[in-house]
C-alpha cells in the first residue's frame, strides 16, 4: 500500500521445492508450502529498469542506480561467462533472425575487448578485489540496455601504462564504477549495416602530464600569435631542446617521440609527418569512452568506432579540434604507412575519427591487443629503451620476423602518491614554471619579444 504510482508491477510463478526438496528452497519458507506453486506480484522501479542511469557516483553502492535484475556470480570469470552468454540471448531475441550470425560474432568481439581490459586489471592486480556486478535487463524496445557487467573499484584509481612502442601518448585510468552494457541491437536489413553499441562507463584516457606541460610551455615561449606557436617552430624548437629540456630519463613523451621516429623506416617519409605528429601529440585532450560500436562489413570483418564524450571546456575544444584534423589528414594521406610503422596508434584515430572522413574503422583485434595486459616487459640495452620499463611489451618473433606469440600492451597498477604529484605538479608547472624554465634553457629566438612577455605575465597571473 504503500509502494509510489511510478512503481509497475508483473506476474512471476513460483514453484516451491517438495518435500525432498527443503535444501533447495529458501530458508524463510515454511515447511507446510512446500511443493505448491504460487503467484507473486513483483515489482521494479520503472525509471531504473527502463533507463538506466547513465552518470553514476563515483562511491555509490554497486545496484542502488543500475536497474535491471542482479545475476549472482562468484568471481569475475565466471561473470565474464555470464555476461556474454546473456548478451548472446538477448542479441538472438532482439534480431529475431536476421543477421544473428553476424551480430553474435559482433558480440564476441565486443567480449573479448571488455574481457582483456578486466582480466588484464587482475592478472597485474591480483589482490584487487573489485565489488561485481552482474545485471540483466528487460526492456523489449531497440537501443535499450540488455546485460551490464559492472565493478566498482571505491576509492582506488587504476591506472593502465599503454607501452611506449604503441606511440599512444595516453594511459588508461579506470575508477570509481567501471560498467559495460550491451544496447539492445535492431534487426537490420542487411549484412552491411550490421553494427552492434557497448556502452562504457569509468573509462578514461588522459594526455601524457609531460606532453600537457610541453604544451603550456611553448605557448608561452613562443608566443600565442600564429608565427610563433606553429608547427615549424614547434618542430624546430624541440629538437633543440628535448635532450635537455625533456631527457630520456624522466620523460614518457620523448621516449613515445624517439620510438616513431628512430626508426629508419619513418626517415624515408616527408618530414611534414614528424612535423603533424609532434603536432598531434601535443594538442592530445584525453578522452573519455562513451561507448564502442562494432561493425561487420560485407567481407565478414570486424572493425570497431567509438564514442568520447564531449568536450568540457573551450580549451579542451580547440584541442579536440587541432587533434581531430591531424589526425584525419594522417588516415587520408598515410593510412597504409601508420599501420606499418605504427599500428595501435593509428587504429586508436580510426577508432575516433575514421568513420568521420568515410574510412572503415579501427581493426578491432589491434585494439584488443592495445587494452590487454603485457605477459613480459623489461628495459632494453640501448637508446631510449634503457630507461623504459614497457621496452618488452612487444609480440615474439622468429628469426624470420615471424609473430609466433602476441602479447597485450598495458602494465597496470594503483595510482601512487608519485602519481598524483606529478598531476599537480604538471598543472602547476602549466602556468608557474615556464617562467623560470624559460630562462635556464636557451631560446632560438633569444630575448621574448614583448607580446611574447606580455602573453606569458598573463598567463602567470592567471
Amino acid at each position: 500500500s504503500e509502494m509510489p504510482v511510478s512503481e509497475k508491477f508483473s506476474d512471476r510463478f513460483v514453484d516451491i521445492g517438495g518435500p525432498n526438496q527443503e535444501s533447495r528452497s529458501p530458508s524463510w519458507v515454511p515447511r507446510l508450502l512446500l511443493g505448491h506453486r504460487f503467484r507473486f506480484s513483483c515489482w521494479s522501479r520503472a525509471e531504473e529498469v527502463d533507463k538506466p542511469k547513465s552518470r553514476l557516483g563515483k562511491d555509490a553502492p554497486l545496484g542502488s542506480c543500475l536497474g535491471g535484475v542482479p545475476i549472482p556470480c562468484k568471481d569475475l570469470q565466471s561473470a565474464l561467462q555470464t555476461f556474454e552468454r546473456c548478451g548472446v540471448t538477448a542479441v538472438k531475441v532482439a534480431t529475431a533472425g536476421n543477421g544473428v550470425k553476424s551480430h553474435v560474432q559482433l558480440w564476441a568481439s565486443a567480449c573479448e575487448l571488455v574481457r582483456a581490459l578486466l582480466l588484464g586489471v587482475g592478472t597485474h592486480l591480483p589482490d584487487l578485489q573489485p565489488e561485481i556486478d552482474l545485471r540483466e535487463h528487460s526492456p523489449d524496445a531497440p537501443g535499450v540496455e540488455s546485460v551490464s557487467l559492472a565493478l566498482n573499484f571505491g576509492s582506488r584509481v587504476v591506472v593502465g601504462e599503454v607501452a611506449t612502442p604503441s606511440r599512444c601518448c595516453f594511459e588508461v585510468r579506470l575508477s570509481g564504477i567501471v560498467r559495460f552494457a550491451l544496447e539492445r541491437p535492431s534487426p537490420s536489413a542487411g549484412d552491411s549495416q550490421l553494427k552492434l553499441t557497448l556502452r562504457v562507463h569509468g573509462v578514461d584516457l588522459p594526455a601524457l602530464q609531460d606532453g600537457i606541460e610541453l604544451r603550456k610551455r611553448l605557448q608561452v615561449e613562443l608566443g600565442s600569435e600564429a608565427g610563433g606557436f606553429c608547427k615549424q617552430e614547434v618542430f624546430d624548437w624541440w629538437m633543440q631542446h628535448k635532450d635537455t629540456a625533456y631527457p630520456l630519463e624522466t620523460s614518457k613523451f620523448h621516449r613515445l617521440y624517439e620510438s616513431l621516429f628512430g626508426q629508419r623506416g619513418m626517415q624515408l617519409l616527408p618530414k611534414t609527418i614528424n612535423h603533424d605528429s609532434l603536432w598531434g601529440f601535443l594538442h592530445n585532450p584525453g578522452c573519455t569512452i562513451q561507448s564502442f560500436t562494432f561493425h561487420s562489413d560485407s567481407r565478414d570483418r570486424t572493425t570497431l568506432t567509438a564514442e568520447r564524450s564531449p568536450a568540457k571546456s573551450d580549451e579542451e575544444a580547440e584541442l579536440l579540434k587541432t587533434c581531430r584534423q591531424v589526425a584525419q589528414d594522417i588516415l587520408k594521406d598515410n593510412r597504409a604507412a601508420g599501420e606499418r610503422f605504427a599500428a595501435s596508434a593509428t587504429n586508436f584515430a580510426a577508432l575516433l575519427y575514421g568513420h568521420e572522413i568515410g574510412q572503415a574503422g579501427a581493426k578491432a583485434a589491434v585494439i584488443v591487443k592495445l587494452f590487454s595486459a603485457a605477459k613480459w616487459w623489461g628495459p632494453g640495452t640501448d637508446g631510449w629503451g634503457r630507461f623504459d620499463q614497457t621496452w618488452g611489451c612487444k609480440d615474439k618473433r622468429n628469426a624470420f620476423g615471424v609473430v609466433v606469440e602476441e602479447q597485450g600492451r598495458i602494465l597496470w597498477r594503483l595510482e601512487s602518491k608519485d602519481d598524483c604529484r606529478r598531476k599537480t605538479e604538471a598543472a602547476r608547472l602549466a602556468g608557474k614554471s615556464c617562467a623560470s624554465v624559460a630562462s635556464k634553457v636557451p631560446n632560438r629566438h633569444g630575448l621574448l619579444c614583448c607580446r611574447r612577455r606580455s602573453a606569458q605575465d598573463a598567463l602567470l597571473a592567471g
